[in-house]
């Protein structure tokens, strides 16, 4: 920052017994602090500094773009990575969901500073941000910290950036060739919903009856009675604008066809009929049980507080979330599968050595193969 280098604002960090960080998603930019109370004024104050006023300086920026370039490397080095890639870009196509947060490794080179800098002027601004504070501070001494310390913060305007709803996926089956490898991965993909859908309470259950733990209908299929993966899961992905459903898991190579087989088959079982009132019964007594564990920290509660004012939620997502997890039918999460699990249009992904598994992959579709390498 204009005040302070990069080692002096990690040493005053650490000196007070904090932690500053920054992440990104595909809805928003993330800085948190944690902080003892007796110095959060000091504290924030860094982090106003950090969010408003970076300097970008240049050996800075080289060495951290060297850094994420070799951790993406490392990344891919790893098959699930490249599947989960793969996916959204079989998925999502050109929408920006389909980008990877964490980068391209041909867009990271070719960044420079001043492309970070301009970025930063454009997109960050008070207009656009939003501040959670959880604690025990007192609430008119965090606004007057807050006014302090961010009133001065100007960007260039203070509009968020408008995604439109993607497309739904384009039916496909991709195969990532990755030759050296004796398991394959796998994800089936399908058009999910936004995180304001009036869908998300039914989807969640219904994508925990069918691949949510060890009582699901996949891990009964797939892991108990054939014996084909240690582990299967699905779960909605929801965003802002629009949201995917996928199945992911893994399996030898030889069996990768007959895995998504059953995959399918299963999960067309589920949509036919839907869960039993004893699954159900099951399964919404497991999350309600599971929820107050999500909110134990004050990082978690800040997580959760932040996700109700980026998407525009009230708060009693919060407050009634085990209501409306109790108040789902067996009827709706019938329904919310016929709308957005992979019966119909789906992309097929799976990462293994295409001389063995493409061949096998051509009875749900025409098969893309695509080199590992790409994927960075």
């Amino acid at each position: 920052t204009r005040r302070r280098t990069g080692p002096e604002i990690d040493l005053t960090v650490e000196s007070l017994g904090a932690e500053l960080g920054a992440g990104v998603d595909e809805d928003a930019t993330y800085f948190g602090l944690s902080a003892p109370v007796e110095v959060l004024p000091r504290c924030v104050e860094i982090l106003a500094e950090v969010a408003s006023g970076p300097t970008f300086p240049v050996r800075e920026v080289e060495r951290l773009r060297r850094r994420e370039i070799a951790t993406l490397a490392h990344d891919l080095d790893e098959p699930s990575v490249i599947a989960d890639r793969a996916m959204l870009q079989a998925a999502f196509g050109r929408h920006p969901y389909g980008h990877p947060p964490e980068g391209r490794a041909r867009e990271l080179r070719a960044t420079r500073r001043a492309d970070v800098a301009r970025f930063h002027l454009r997109h960050y601004g008070a207009g656009a941000a939003i501040l959670v504070v959880v604690g025990t501070a007192g609430t008119d001494e965090v606004l007057e910290l807050a006014r302090r310390r961010f009133g001065r913060w100007r960007g260039q305007d203070g509009a968020a950036v408008a995604v439109a709803p993607p497309q739904p996926p384009r039916p496909a089956v991709v195969v990532v060739d990755k030759p050296d490898v004796t398991q394959s991965q796998v994800r089936i993909a399908s058009g999910g919903f936004a995180r304001r859908s009036p869908d998300y309470h039914a989807g969640i259950v219904a994508s925990a009856l069918l691949g949510g733990g060890f009582t699901s209908r996949l891990m009964e299929a797939i892991r108990v009675n054939r014996g084909l993966s240690y582990g299967v899961r699905s779960r909605f992905a929801t965003s802002g604008s629009g949201g995917l459903f996928f199945v992911s898991t893994f399996t030898k190579v030889e069996t990768t066809a007959e895995i998504v087989e059953v995959a399918l088959e299963e999960t067309a079982r589920f949509c036919e009929g839907g869960p039993t009132e004893e699954e159900l019964e099951r399964m919404r007594s497991y999350l309600c049980g599971l929820f107050p564990l999500s909110l134990e920290t004050h990082d978690q509660l800040a997580e959760k507080l932040a996700d109700l004012a980026l998407f525009e939620l009230p708060d009693t997502e919060i407050s009634g979330f085990r209501d409306k997890i109790r108040a789902v039918t067996a009827e709706q999460c019938r329904d919310v599968g016929r709308r957005y699990f992979p019966i119909g249009d789906r992309v097929i992904v799976a990462v293994g050595p295409a001389r063995t598994i493409a061949r096998t992959l051509e009875r749900f579709g025409p098969v893309t193969v695509i080199p590992a390498r790409k994927m960075a």
